[in-house]
Protein backbone atom coordinates (compact mmCIF):
# COMPACT_ATOMS: atom_id res chain seq x y z
CA UNK A 1 0.00 0.00 0.00
CA UNK A 2 1.48 3.46 -0.74
CA UNK A 3 0.87 6.49 0.54
CA UNK A 4 1.91 10.03 0.03
CA UNK A 5 4.08 9.51 2.24
CA UNK A 6 5.92 7.19 0.85
CA UNK A 7 7.10 9.33 -2.47
CA UNK A 8 9.23 11.81 -3.03
CA UNK A 9 7.84 15.45 -2.30
CA UNK A 10 8.07 17.65 -5.66
CA UNK A 11 8.52 21.17 -5.46
CA UNK A 12 9.52 22.81 -9.01
CA UNK A 13 9.78 19.93 -11.09
CA UNK A 14 12.73 18.37 -9.10
CA UNK A 15 12.29 15.69 -6.75
CA UNK A 16 14.03 15.42 -2.73
CA UNK A 17 15.08 11.81 -2.72
CA UNK A 18 17.99 11.25 -0.38
CA UNK A 19 20.83 11.67 -2.56
CA UNK A 20 19.44 15.25 -3.64
CA UNK A 21 18.98 16.62 -0.16
CA UNK A 22 22.03 15.03 0.82
CA UNK A 23 23.73 17.41 -2.30
CA UNK A 24 22.27 20.09 -0.89
CA UNK A 25 23.59 19.94 2.69
CA UNK A 26 27.20 19.21 0.92
CA UNK A 27 26.71 22.53 -0.25
CA UNK A 28 25.59 24.21 2.41
CA UNK A 29 28.32 22.67 4.51
CA UNK A 30 30.97 23.40 2.26
CA UNK A 31 30.19 27.11 2.16
CA UNK A 32 29.61 27.33 6.02
CA UNK A 33 33.55 25.43 5.79
CA UNK A 34 34.57 28.10 3.38
CA UNK A 35 33.40 31.24 5.24
CA UNK A 36 34.13 29.86 8.46
CA UNK A 37 37.91 29.86 7.47
CA UNK A 38 37.71 33.34 5.88
CA UNK A 39 36.66 34.50 9.35
CA UNK A 40 39.53 32.42 11.01
CA UNK A 41 41.88 34.15 8.60
CA UNK A 42 39.98 37.90 9.43
CA UNK A 43 41.08 37.09 12.98
CA UNK A 44 44.57 36.55 12.28
CA UNK A 45 45.01 39.37 10.19
CA UNK A 46 43.64 41.52 12.46
CA UNK A 47 46.28 40.23 15.15
CA UNK A 48 49.00 40.83 12.88
CA UNK A 49 47.11 44.89 12.30
CA UNK A 50 47.38 45.11 16.01
CA UNK A 51 51.64 44.58 15.70
CA UNK A 52 51.59 47.17 13.04
CA UNK A 53 52.00 45.07 10.38
CA UNK A 54 50.67 47.52 6.83
CA UNK A 55 50.22 45.19 4.78
CA UNK A 56 47.60 42.96 7.13
CA UNK A 57 45.23 46.28 6.45
CA UNK A 58 45.14 45.07 3.11
CA UNK A 59 44.87 41.88 3.80
CA UNK A 60 41.97 42.70 6.13
CA UNK A 61 40.37 44.70 3.69
CA UNK A 62 40.38 41.70 1.10
CA UNK A 63 39.50 38.97 3.09
CA UNK A 64 36.41 41.13 4.07
CA UNK A 65 35.22 41.51 0.97
CA UNK A 66 35.96 37.66 0.09
CA UNK A 67 33.96 37.06 3.19
CA UNK A 68 31.00 39.36 2.03
CA UNK A 69 30.99 37.51 -1.18
CA UNK A 70 31.03 34.07 0.09
CA UNK A 71 28.10 35.26 2.04
CA UNK A 72 26.34 36.35 -0.33
CA UNK A 73 27.07 33.03 -1.99
CA UNK A 74 25.96 30.95 1.01
CA UNK A 75 22.77 33.03 1.69
CA UNK A 76 21.53 32.82 -2.22
CA UNK A 77 22.43 29.12 -2.59
CA UNK A 78 20.30 27.94 0.16
CA UNK A 79 17.45 30.36 -0.41
CA UNK A 80 17.25 28.46 -3.72
CA UNK A 81 18.23 24.87 -2.48
CA UNK A 82 15.53 25.70 0.30
CA UNK A 83 12.60 26.48 -2.15
CA UNK A 84 13.84 23.31 -4.32
CA UNK A 85 13.23 21.21 -0.75
CA UNK A 86 16.53 20.15 -0.46
CA UNK A 87 17.61 21.93 2.54
CA UNK A 88 15.31 23.40 5.62
CA UNK A 89 14.29 26.71 6.27
CA UNK A 90 16.72 27.67 8.70
CA UNK A 91 19.79 27.52 6.47
CA UNK A 92 18.34 30.25 3.70
CA UNK A 93 17.52 32.11 7.55
CA UNK A 94 21.36 31.62 8.48
CA UNK A 95 22.32 32.18 5.22
CA UNK A 96 21.06 35.35 4.93
CA UNK A 97 21.42 36.58 8.38
CA UNK A 98 25.07 35.85 7.47
CA UNK A 99 25.20 37.80 4.55
CA UNK A 100 23.50 40.85 6.59
CA UNK A 101 25.83 40.47 9.45
CA UNK A 102 28.88 40.81 7.24
CA UNK A 103 27.82 43.78 5.37
CA UNK A 104 27.21 45.15 9.02
CA UNK A 105 30.38 44.63 9.77
CA UNK A 106 32.47 45.94 6.90
CA UNK A 107 30.51 49.21 7.79
CA UNK A 108 31.21 49.58 11.13
CA UNK A 109 35.61 48.38 10.04
CA UNK A 110 35.49 50.94 7.43
CA UNK A 111 34.05 53.74 9.87
CA UNK A 112 36.39 52.64 12.56
CA UNK A 113 33.90 51.48 15.29
CA UNK A 114 36.29 49.12 16.71
CA UNK A 115 33.86 48.83 19.97
CA UNK A 116 31.58 47.09 17.25
CA UNK A 117 33.75 45.51 14.86
CA UNK A 118 35.39 43.46 17.52
CA UNK A 119 32.58 41.65 18.80
CA UNK A 120 30.25 40.87 15.46
CA UNK A 121 33.43 39.43 15.04
CA UNK A 122 33.49 36.97 17.16
CA UNK A 123 29.98 36.43 16.76
CA UNK A 124 30.49 35.41 13.19
CA UNK A 125 33.10 33.13 14.44
CA UNK A 126 30.77 31.69 17.31
CA UNK A 127 27.62 31.89 14.34
CA UNK A 128 29.62 29.64 11.93
CA UNK A 129 30.99 26.97 14.22
CA UNK A 130 27.03 26.48 15.27
CA UNK A 131 26.37 26.20 12.16
CA UNK A 132 28.75 23.70 11.31
CA UNK A 133 27.81 21.70 14.43
CA UNK A 134 23.75 21.63 13.33
CA UNK A 135 25.24 20.87 9.56
CA UNK A 136 27.30 18.05 10.82
CA UNK A 137 24.14 16.75 12.75
CA UNK A 138 21.58 16.47 10.09
CA UNK A 139 24.77 15.13 7.87
CA UNK A 140 25.41 11.82 9.95
CA UNK A 141 21.47 11.69 10.31
CA UNK A 142 21.57 11.66 6.21
CA UNK A 143 23.88 9.02 6.03
CA UNK A 144 22.03 7.08 8.64
CA UNK A 145 19.27 7.09 6.51
CA UNK A 146 20.76 6.47 3.48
Amino acid sequence: MSTAMDTPMVRSGITTDANSVGQGLRWIRWLVLINLGLVALQALSAGFLLSGSGLAVIIHARVALALALGALTQGVAAVVLWRRGRVRAWMARAGIVLFVIVVVQIGVGRTKRYWLHVPIGVGLFGGLIRQTSRLDTLWHATDARS
